[in-house]
């Protein structure tokens, strides 16, 4: 099943060269072809944010990311950009959780209060339509949506010092730190796409080269509709900042 994802996205991106090429050739230098590189920070927040634990923290950690785009000119100082993105998101997270719910699978609910500690991981390929508008001859904003088709993802959480009980009352009440250790999985119920908006800068450092950077915000849960471990949903939120240079 992997080798057949990365498959069919080595050919989506053979024909998106083939389309440039055969475009570029035909338009007058109104259409540039760029790769792109640069450093992804990036995670997945809470929603509503009035579940997130007190004390709640996360770290995102900087990954490279590779891409090649097109941007034609539309008119005047209007212009529109489509790209193909290789993307790692990958976050730690630590929060002291009280009752939270954990379903096994077989009907019961069992509650953990505690320390957690989460690792998550995204490996996907990002399609962003982007809308650039010239303020000056050296500077843009930026704005569009993006579509992302998640290739692999990981997300695991150590829950240790705490309490596992099925009475919420218990856990509600619990004396912590306790001696409880248990590890979840949640891998399995990661979903395989994500999409939602962008907003960004662009500076100009020559005629071929720009420097940008970019918020991102999903507007799709990470999770499957079927994922019930956790009450709320979380959002990728991540910030891109990268280099273009122009080949065509």
């Amino acid at each position: 099943m992997k080798n057949s994802k990365l498959n069919l996205c080595f050919l989506n991106l053979i024909l998106f060269l083939f389309i440039i090429q055969f475009t570029a050739n035909s338009q007058e230098r109104k259409l540039s072809v760029y790769p792109a590189l640069g450093i992804d920070l990036g995670g997945a927040t809470p929603f509503p944010f009035s579940d997130i634990p007190d004390g709640a923290g996360g770290t995102p950690e900087p990954y490279p990311f590779l891409g090649l785009g097109a941007e034609y000119s539309i008119y005047g100082n209007w212009k529109i950009a489509t790209e193909v993105n290789y993307r790692i998101i990958s976050f730690t997270a630590d929060a002291d959780v009280i009752s939270q719910p954990y379903y096994p699978g077989d009907g019961s609910i069992l509650y953990f209060s505690g320390e957690t500690y989460t690792d998550v991981e995204l490996r996907m390929v990002e399609f962003p339509l982007v809308g650039i508008y010239q303020l000056r001859d050296s500077r843009a904003v930026l704005f569009g949506v993006y579509y992302s088709r998640i290739l692999e993802g990981t997300f695991n959480t150590d829950a240790k010092k705490g309490i596992i009980n099925a009475n919420k009352d218990i856990t509600d009440n619990a004396i912590l730190p306790g001696s409880a250790n248990a590890e979840y999985n949640f891998s399995e119920f990661i979903d395989n796409y994500d999409y939602g908006v962008l907003l960004g800068y662009r500076y100009k450092l020559s005629d071929k080269m720009n420097l940008y950077g970019r918020v991102q915000v999903g507007f799709k849960s990470i999770f499957k509709p079927s994922f019930n471990n956790i009450d709320y949903e979380m959002y990728q939120v991540r910030l891109n900042i990268g280099a273009t240079y122009q080949i065509l």
